[in-house]
Order: structure tokens, then C-alpha cells, then sequence
């Protein structure tokens, strides 16, 4: 009888720690939609209306109007998105190459790519804005993307290459004895298997280019992303802070997250099990 008692606390508490953790990593999403649809006048009304008793889209109508948000969102997909693809391709690669074959001038590399995490974005902004200066991609779509695929590299190839040490070299041997060569390794084998830590690592980057505010607003001024454009949201008295424009903005920039998240969580959980069954 006990032992059942001990089962129902136990389930109890585990559904009250999950609830707990769900209303932690919801409430302030679910806060941010409903400030963004709240009428600035009562946006700081006292007691706080947890429901908007009058809700308008006005405030993203404003952000339509005021910020050109399509082409800041337009900006952001289409440079996050060319720069995810490239680091991926280079990625797999070099992760394939550190994982597979072993010499000092490989482990000098990757060292070097894994201090390459600690130095600050800050510290490289000079030497980097003067290079791009004088090749003339500063303030352009390939220069960003050459600048954000740079940013994504050393993290990537970190996790990909852990990953795929995990693989036993056995599958690369039985493919090459099977008549396989170095591309089909990579692109019927070796890919499959990895596409778990590459789904993963696809939506922990796709997070950082999009809460990026670094490098679009040091390396680009015409081409605005949608981290610069929360910083010049228009307000009334020019100086007070329009939160309830920030929270509408707030809202376009979650919602590719949620999206891509949404696509890419099945794509892992496909990978799993791919690579369970060519295992």
C-alpha cells in the first residue's frame, strides 16, 4: 500500500515540477503577445490586466508602417538562412576530416578553432570592419552572411565533430569496401547519421543569428535586421521607451524561431531513428 502512495507522490511531483517549468518558459512569451496587443494607455494600468480588456493589432500595424518590418524580416530570413546552409556544408566537412583522420597539423587546427570561441565578437570588430571596408563587403548581404557563417563555425564543428566520433569508423570501412567513395560516405552515410546533432545544431544557430545585434549593427547600416530595428521603434515623446512596440516586435522575431524550432524538432527525432536503423 505504501508502495503505491509512493508512486502517486512521486507522479504528483513530477507533474507539478513539469507544470512549473512549462509556466516559467511560457508566462513571459504569453505576457509579450498579450502587451503587444494592449493599447499603450492601458499597458500600465493598476491592478495589471492579465487579459487585454480591448485588444488591436494597431501596435503591429505601427511597426508595418513606421519600421518597414517586411524588409527587416526579409533581411533576417534570408541572410540567417544562406549562412546556416553554408556552415553547415563547411561543417560537416571539417567535422568529417578532425573526426576521421589524425595528425598534429589537424589537432593545431582545431585547437585553434576552439580558442577562437573564447575571443569576443567586440575584440575582432576594428580589424574586421576595416578588412571588409577594403574589399568592399561592408554593408552587404555577402559580407554579412560571410560575417555571420564565420561567427557559427567554430560551435558547429565542435558538436559535429564530437558527434560523429561517436560513429564506429567500421561503417566508413565496410561503405569503401562496398566500392563507396569519399562523397558517397559523406552524403549516404555519414549524413543520416549525423542529421540528429545537425538539426540540433541548426536551431541553437538559427536562435543566435536572429537575436543578433552585433554584428548588423557594427557591419551594416542600410541593411537592417530585425535586432537592429527593436532599437529604432519610434515613440511618442521621443525619449520613453514604446513598450508596447517592443513587445509587437518581440512577437515578429519569436515567431520565425517557433516555426523553424516546430520544423526541426520532427527532423531530429527522424535522424534518431534513422541512425538507429543504419546502425
Amino acid at each position: 500500500m505504501s508502495k503505491k502512495i509512493n508512486n502517486y507522490v512521486n507522479v504528483i511531483a513530477l507533474w507539478v515540477l513539469t507544470a512549473a517549468t512549462g509556466f516559467v518558459i511560457i508566462f513571459p512569451v504569453f505576457w509579450i503577445f498579450i502587451s503587444s496587443i494592449t493599447p499603450s494607455s492601458e499597458l500600465f494600468s493598476s491592478p495589471i490586466n492579465y487579459i487585454t480588456l480591448h485588444p488591436t493589432i494597431e501596435n503591429y500595424s505601427t511597426l508595418l508602417e513606421t519600421t518597414k518590418l517586411l524588409e527587416k524580416l526579409f533581411n533576417t530570413l534570408f541572410i540567417t538562412i544562406c549562412a546556416l546552409a553554408v556552415n553547415t556544408v563547411i561543417c560537416v566537412l571539417a567535422a568529417y576530416g578532425f573526426s576521421r583522420f589524425q595528425s598534429k597539423g589537424l589537432n593545431i587546427a582545431y585547437s585553434l578553432i576552439l580558442l577562437s570561441l573564447m575571443i569576443p565578437a567586440v575584440v575582432k570588430a576594428r580589424p574586421l570592419y576595416e578588412f571588409f571596408m577594403n574589399v568592399r563587403l561592408l554593408d552587404t548581404y555577402p559580407g554579412l552572411i560571410i560575417l555571420y557563417t564565420s561567427n557559427l563555425i567554430p560551435f558547429a564543428m565542435v558538436i559535429l565533430a564530437n558527434f560523429l566520433r561517436s560513429v564506429p569508423i567500421s561503417i566508413d570501412e565496410s561503405a569503401e569496401v562496398d566500392g563507396a567513395n569519399l562523397f558517397h560516405k559523406i552524403t549516404m552515410i555519414i549524413l543520416p547519421l549525423v542529421m540528429p546533432a545537425i538539426a540540433t545544431v541548426l536551431i541553437i544557430n538559427f536562435i543566435s543569428c536572429t537575436n543578433d545585434l552585433f554584428t548588423p549593427l557594427i557591419y551594416a547600416n542600410k541593411i537592417q535586421t530585425l535586432s537592429v530595428a527593436i532599437t529604432t521603434l519610434p515613440s511618442v515623446d521621443g525619449y520613453s521607451v514604446p513598450w508596447e512596440l517592443v513587445s509587437a516586435m518581440g512577437c515578429v522575431i519569436i515567431l520565425p524561431i517557433i516555426v523553424f524550432i516546430c520544423i526541426f524538432e520532427q527532423q531530429i527525432m527522424d535522424g534518431i531513428m534513422a541512425g538507429g536503423v543504419k546502425g
